[in-house]
């Protein structure tokens, strides 16, 4: 039970491997009588796989609802995937995010474009923060499937996950003045700087109960503190540098920041979404206009298109 989740090997003509993915609780146990074993379905970015347990091999102790990360040894025998020795594990750690159910999200392609972006990272104790913290089933899926906002910017399902990114890459790529490592908390920060928005908006953007009550940067702080801490035990300084830039977010200070690069977040975040609402603008409109309003919540925001040469 303390071990990590091993890595995904999926679609290879092996005879025996591990299959990681999440257990779908209202589909798991269910015991076929023909073959006395137990049925379960794991779901991850790949799709369900449907695996064959013995009866002795029941897994009772996992909950029964909410979605429940798992990595198993399996073996192919036929068209059937069977449970091996009953080595049914649920991770401590992520290092990856595909073990996500891609009916949950909204396009396994948002998904990878997080995972291609990690892959640049030169700190390993930095990814495992965001696999710990967007691996987390609960909060991974919401991530990649709600909207930024009900009626503004990147108000599709997705759009929070695809402005997210947006603002992670902007601050590293306005940053180049700073150190490497200073880029890259930054850009985390970025990355998580709308995470609260898992438990203060609804699929269709309308704020929750707790979303009326306790801001989605607080919101956030508390979910990503787990993860916080596992990462003091790797890096202090970098756990520390990233409570600061969540701190600053939820509450911005007159004063310069303590680590100015704190400002590209908030920079970051206002192009992204003014980029989004523009595009909204002239959306509806014919190609040749080049002046456009939106409509949206707030004050009128007007814009124009320059032309390319």
């Amino acid at each position: 039970m303390n071990q990590s989740m091993p890595p995904v090997i999926h679609g290879q003509n092996l005879e025996t491997f591990w299959l990681t993915g999440c257990l779908v609780p209202q589909q798991a146990y269910q015991v076929l009588p023909l073959k006395s074993a137990i049925f379960l379905v794991l779901e991850n970015l790949f799709g369900c796989h449907e695996v064959l347990l013995d009866l002795e091999d029941h897994p009772a102790r996992w909950p029964s609802n909410g979605l429940v990360a798992v990595s198993m040894q399996a073996t192919r025998h036929g068209s059937f995937l069977l449970g091996k020795d009953s080595q049914v594990m649920a991770p401590q750690s992520f290092k990856s995010l595909c073990h996500l159910p891609v009916s949950r999200v909204s396009s396994m392609e948002s998904v990878m474009r997080v995972e291609q972006w990690l892959k640049s990272c030169p700190y390993p104790s930095l990814k495992s923060f965001v696999y710990q913290v967007l691996g987390e089933p609960a909060i991974g899926c919401a991530f990649f499937n709600l909207p930024a906002s009900a009626s503004h910017h990147h108000c599709y399902p997705g759009g929070l996950a695809e402005h997210s990114l947006e603002v992670a890459k902007s601050v590293y790529a306005v940053s180049g003045c700073f150190a490497e490592h200073e880029r890259w908390l930054a850009a985390v920060a970025g990355l998580l700087h709308d995470l609260g928005k898992v438990r203060s908006i609804h699929p269709d953007g309308r704020r929750t109960e707790t979303g009326y009550l306790v801001s989605h940067e607080l919101l956030g702080l508390e979910l990503a503190l787990p993860a916080l801490a596992q990462l003091d035990t790797q890096w202090p300084d970098g756990a520390n540098a990233l409570r600061y830039l969540f701190d600053w977010m939820l509450r911005p200070k007159q004063q310069r920041p303590l680590m100015p690069i704190a400002l590209t977040i908030k920079q970051a975040d206002v192009m992204s979404a003014a980029a989004s609402n523009r595009q909204r603008a002239f959306s509806q409109l014919p190609e040749w206009q080049t002046f456009a309003k939106d409509q949206g919540p707030g004050p009128t925001s007007s814009y124009w298109l320059p032309s390319p040469p």
